[in-house]
């Protein structure tokens, strides 16, 4: 991949399956990274895996609702790299609750990672960038939820979409810059997070497939392919968009994991999608 080689990467939520993903892409192709999670620990097993490939690796412990922290790992980051081209911005959180339902503590948990978390992780290292003037690429996960409301996820996909938005200012504002912008949108990825939701039941799983044009569901790789793509120079010409990588299920309204009978009024009953 054009322009990768040598270039200073931040991957944050780096200890799950589709940062580590990314981690190893850059890995592979020569990059030397810095990779963030909330609990330092969590990196163990990535920061292995990339230093076996060759690459100089970092793990920092960053808690992206925290501005200091956030301040205090980018710092560090930018201190073992000598400077930094790419951020990945994949720290995100996920809870399932009818609207009705939110609790006003989740509410503010998902703002705080989701939103705010990710726009304390961009500023920063944008404005590191700057500093440096040589320009730079970040790619937010923002989700297929950005786009395509999935039910009983209210607080995600509002916070999800709004970093939509989000992705397109950052865009207008850095390109002066030399800075791009862009976002990339998972739908079902199988991941620990999606684990306990695939595995409850055949059902779903096969209800997902069955309206996933691709004809399955997506892999880590599938979404770390496509953030390579937008940090590198072969997309010099990409900015301020969010690029689907679902499978084409948002063409089809999907995902949506559970299900209501809407013939029914005054009343609901959310069920497993099957």
């Amino acid at each position: 991949m054009t322009g990768i080689q040598e270039r200073r990467a931040i991957v944050t939520g780096a200890g799950g399956e589709i940062g580590a993903a990314v981690a190893r892409r850059f890995a592979r192709e020569g990059a030397r990274l810095a990779l963030f999670d909330r609990k330092v620990e969590l990196l163990d097993g990535i920061v292995e895996e990339c230093r076996a490939l060759g690459a100089s690796v970092a793990p920092v412990a960053a808690d992206q609702s925290d501005r200091r922290s956030v301040e205090s790992a980018v710092a560090n980051a930018t201190e073992h790299l000598g400077g930094v081209d790419s951020l990945f911005a994949n720290a995100g959180y996920g809870q399932f609750a009818s609207f009705l339902d939110v609790t006003e503590g989740a509410w503010q948990r998902h703002v705080d990672v989701n939103l705010s978390g990710t726009f304390h992780v961009c500023q920063v290292v944008a404005r590191e960038m700057v500093r440096q003037g040589t320009g730079g690429a970040i790619v937010v996960n923002t989700s297929s939820g950005a786009r395509q409301y999935t039910t009983l996820l209210p607080a995600y996909c509002a916070t999800k979409a709004a970093l939509g938005m989000l992705v397109q200012a950052m865009a207008a504002e850095l390109g002066p810059f030399d800075i791009r912008v862009n976002g990339v949108m998972p739908g079902v990825i199988e991941t620990g997070m999606t684990a306990p939701m695939l595995n409850s039941g055949e059902e779903q799983r096969d209800y997902l497939v069955r309206h996933t044009p691709a004809g399955r569901l997506g892999r880590p790789d599938d979404v770390a392919a496509t953030v390579l793509f937008l940090s590198s120079s072969d997309a010099g010409f990409v900015t301020g968009h969010s690029v689907a990588v679902d499978g084409g299920q948002t063409v089809l309204g999907q995902p949506q994991w559970y299900v209501n009978d809407f013939g029914v009024r005054h009343d609901t009953n959310w069920t497993a999608a099957s």
